[in-house]
């Protein structure tokens, strides 16, 4: 089977099984009761039933229909196999929104080429929202079935901005801040969401021109940021290094506006 089918036979599969996890998430949204607990000592770092059961509902899939990959998933499912491919999986992206009843959550669902440490695949359901953001390698992106590409925003003035904020952020308030302020003055508007991978893929469509965050795990940026790439859009670190799915801090853009969101970022280094 030649490189290019074996991704898309996992997309296909995915895409048919999407509607399952987010019949699952919204089915166990109206409980009330989530048995919400904390990860640490962090109180904004939760973890509810509905995450643990979604990745047991994705993982599970994954070991039945593609036994040798491998698995790294947020809550702890991990896989050692002997293919090319690594799923990597945030089975509930917004997870204190989900907690509080908001809609603004989504699943994460990538796929990671081992030789290249490239995201070639994947699958973003929004269940609150009705709609699934996917794509594969070479094949464009889509929210549902209607193809999507990033803006041509070419201003920070111009553009509409998004990010948020890490875990351990009491440790890094004055970076935080200083970027803040800056896009704040500079830009149309910022938004923070709480949901990083809902934030790539909203920058993939077009709603917003650009998204920066740092202490982001492989599970909250593989699935969407292979979106953004096909939709058009560019990734980076902040300080314009490479992509890959285990770098520490992410610039997504609609790429017209990058090296100006890499030079806003990089001026709180130089003071």
């Amino acid at each position: 089977m030649s490189y290019q089918n074996e991704i898309k036979i996992r997309y296909q599969h995915f895409l048919n099984f999407a509607p399952t996890i987010s019949e699952f998430l919204k089915k166990t949204h109206e409980r009330e009761d989530l048995q919400i607990s904390f990860k640490g000592n962090i109180e904004s770092d939760l973890v509810t039933i509905a995450d643990k059961g979604s990745e047991e509902l994705i993982v599970s899939e994954i070991r039945k229909a593609f036994p040798n990959d491998h698995i790294l998933g947020e809550e702890g499912s991990n896989y050692e196999g002997n293919s090319q491919f690594k799923w990597i999986i945030d089975p509930l992206d917004g997870t204190v929104n989900y907690s509080h009843r908001i809609p603004l959550y989504c699943c994460c669902i990538g796929l990671e080429d081992l030789e290249n440490r490239s995201a070639v695949m994947g699958i973003v359901p929004m269940p609150a929202l009705g709609h699934v953001y996917h794509a594969m390698l070479g094949e464009g992106a889509f929210k549902d079935k209607t193809p999507i590409k990033v803006t041509q925003t070419k201003e920070i003035k111009k553009a509409l901005l998004c990010t948020g904020f890490p875990y351990d952020r009491e440790e890094k308030i004055e970076q935080l801040m200083f970027n803040l302020k800056k896009f704040i003055l500079r830009s149309r508007g910022v938004r923070r969401t709480g949901s990083a991978g809902l934030d790539i893929c909203w920058v993939a469509e077009g709603k917003f021109d650009a998204f920066w965050e740092e202490d982001l795990k492989p599970w909250d940026m593989t699935a969407a940021a292979a979106i953004l790439q096909e939709a058009g859009g560019k990734l980076s670190t902040f300080a314009n290094n490479t992509f890959h799915p285990y770098v520490t801090s992410l610039i997504a853009s609609n790429g017209v506006l990058h090296e100006k969101m890499v030079e806003t970022l990089q001026e709180y280094l130089d003071i």
